[in-house]
């Protein structure tokens, strides 16, 4: 079959040819993925959606592919989208376990970099991440590791300590990008490094950043019930130091309960969604102001921002519309908190079957940041619901464009 076709594909045909290429039977495979044969054959028909990213990430271990691959993402090495970084990145985080546990006989692969010069690499990647320039990270993203990789195994005392927070922070972006190019298990590996590292600076409020990270990861991955609990589990590690926290304390408190609000709205507890939600804002009222304590943008705009997510995960998208019309989004900080907002307020409409409306805010989102929209399975699935309506005001509202774009 010809790139071209292959990238027109349907997932239920991706999942249909790999399936028939491992000579597996329908039932096999739904077995494998604890699931029903009519489920299965519903799926590769595609009258059945494939929503759950865990289901997925399944699918494409039993069936060894990518799970970029199964969502459509293309894949071409030569190709600018991001994911021609892949391999190299690969390589480099796999190197950043191993200098981090110490392993013997390990020789640097990059040339040693002074640490004003690693601190400036790193503010400029995490400038790049939070403008939704998902390219020019992911261009920069793994020469950055090989040269922390080398300051892990040449450093010793405060500096390497120094490059341990380094380390964190890069791996914050790596975990970032990566969930959005579908790539969850390095996603894992990222934050799992920066886990290590932070055990290693016995620093609390590093562990808890941490564990806010590995639940970015697990809810992307639809794992919500370990995410509560990883975040739910930060949150007693932090008790200690609310009676007099510092606004780095604080921004970690909310933030971490925006976690457990989301866990909780995905698996429909609408109960604990809003409470914790209520610690968020509680906490962000103290702030007073929006901060990027740990890359975590917390602070009134975003309580705002997970309240309009937090209602779409429970099926309320007239709550979502009500939330939004009291964020002031032009003073967002980070324009990728900006773009997933527009992306969570088209699902809203989508759900409202405000058809026109939803497209007017993907074209928006899109304004913001293209990469980051079109790489989106949010945004796939959204798109392909409107097109399955046509209705005729999405359309005139520019749908087809989207479609045609998302599949270029």
């Amino acid at each position: 079959m010809a790139d071209s076709d292959s990238a027109a594909l349907s997932i239920g045909s991706r999942i249909r040819r790999s399936r028939r290429s491992r000579e597996m039977s329908q039932a096999t495979l739904a077995g494998l993925v604890d699931r029903s044969e009519s489920w299965m054959r519903g799926i590769e028909a595609g009258r059945l959606k494939l929503v759950k990213h865990s289901v997925i990430e399944r699918l494409a271990d039993v069936l060894e592919v990518d799970a970029a691959w199964l969502l459509g993402i293309p894949l071409e090495i030569g190709k600018d989208t991001g994911h021609s970084a892949i391999p190299a990145l690969r390589a480099a985080l796999r190197r950043t376990g191993l200098s981090l546990a110490g392993h013997p006989g390990l020789r640097p692969v990059a040339p040693p970099s002074l640490l004003t010069e690693l601190r400036v690499d790193v503010d400029r990647i995490t400038r790049r991440r939070q403008a939704a320039n998902l390219l020019e990270v992911m261009r920069q993203l793994p020469d950055l590791t090989e040269s922390l990789n080398t300051g892990t195994l040449l450093s010793s005392g405060r500096e390497r300590d120094a490059v341990d927070v380094l380390l964190i922070e890069t791996s914050h972006v790596a975990r970032t990008v990566l969930n959005q190019l579908g790539y969850h298990d390095l996603a894992w590996t990222a934050v799992e490094n920066a886990a290590t590292a932070a055990a290693r600076l016995g620093d609390p409020l590093m562990s808890a950043c941490s564990a806010w990270d590995r639940c970015g990861v697990l809810l992307h991955t639809g794992s919500v019930d370990e995410a509560f609990a990883v975040a739910e589990a930060a949150l007693l590690g932090l008790q200690e130091q609310l009676a007099t926290p510092s606004p780095q304390v604080l921004s970690l408190w909310g933030a971490l309960h925006l976690r457990c609000a989301v866990a909780s709205a995905r698996r429909l507890d609408a109960a604990a969604a809003w409470m914790h939600l209520r610690e968020a804002e509680d906490a962000a009222a103290r702030l007073g102001v929006d901060r990027n304590d740990f890359q975590t943008v917390f602070g009134p705009s975003n309580c705002g921002i997970h309240a309009a997510e937090i209602a779409v995960a429970l099926h309320q998208p007239h709550i979502a519309v009500q939330r939004h019309a009291a964020i002031d989004v032009t003073n967002l900080s980070s324009k990728e908190r900006h773009t997933r907002h527009r992306i969570e307020m088209a699902r809203a409409y989508g759900q409202l079957k405000h058809d026109a409306a939803a497209v007017e805010e993907l074209t928006l989102a899109i304004r913001l940041a293209p990469h980051y929209v079109y790489n989106h399975p949010m945004v796939r699935d959204l798109v392909d619901e409107l097109c399955r309506r046509g209705r005729p005001s999405a359309v005139d509202s520019g749908l087809g464009a989207i479609e045609r774009a998302m599949r270029q």
